[in-house]
């Protein structure tokens, strides 16, 4: 119907910004929180400490960025092998992000400031916080692969390639810049691949669906974008 173009493009709107802004806002804590390294503390650490409920929201807002992608991207794929799988498991990825903007994890030696190596231990929120930054990695990956099949089954099989091999070609690309400038060399390839494919993915189909509205023929009836 022609009345669900303008909500379909504010949906893949939200996914399109959802990746810089996560990402500008993590880089600026990681710079400016005092204790944080670089080269040693995972981003998710930034939940902890008086300043943690910046990036708790910082993943909470981008969680549900992406959800409400998800749901673009069902509307634009419709049918279809990975139809309606892929917009699931990118939906999951958004809510591993959410749950673990929910929860903080734990403090480690050195950060936050003060944090000394008996104050270390485990804790049912810390590790559950952890274990959602993998699963949203996994779903995501799913996702990549599922959402290719897709373009697959569309004969566009240029995007195929793109949508299934993005992930670990930038993440490879990103680490080799990571070794050449020193420190961490995997800190920006976690922080920034998967949002590089989530934008890419964003702007592409809302690029078509763009495209599909100027399409729309006198009698008001979208043609197809297949």
């Amino acid at each position: 119907m022609a009345t669900q173009t303008l909500p379909t493009r504010v949906l893949l709107a939200c996914g399109a910004v959802a990746g810089p802004m996560y990402v500008m806002v993590t880089m600026a804590e990681a710079l400016t929180r005092d204790g944080f390294d670089l080269r040693q503390h995972r981003f998710n650490w930034l939940t902890t400490g008086d300043l943690g409920w910046i990036h708790q929201a910082n993943m909470v807002l981008v969680g549900v960025l992406t959800v409400l992608l998800a749901v673009g991207v069902r509307q634009m794929l419709r049918a279809g092998r990975g139809a309606v799988w892929g917009p699931r498991l990118l939906g999951l990825c958004g809510m591993a992000y959410i749950i673990g903007g929910m929860l903080t994890a734990d403090p480690v030696a050195g950060f936050p400031p003060g944090t000394t190596p008996e104050m270390v231990h485990t804790t049912w929120q810390g590790a559950v916080q952890n274990a959602s930054r993998g699963a949203s990695t996994l779903f995501l990956i799913a996702a990549s692969l599922v959402i290719a099949r897709w373009f697959v089954g569309e004969g566009r099989r240029n995007w195929a390639w793109f949508y299934g091999a993005a992930i670990p070609t930038v993440f490879a690309a990103l680490t080799a810049v990571g070794l050449a400038i020193g420190g961490n060399p995997s800190a920006l390839a976690f922080l920034m691949t998967p949002w590089i494919w989530v934008t890419a993915l964003a702007v592409h189909l809302y690029r078509r669906e763009a495209k599909r509205r100027t399409d729309v023929p006198a009698g008001g009836t979208v043609l197809s974008s297949a």
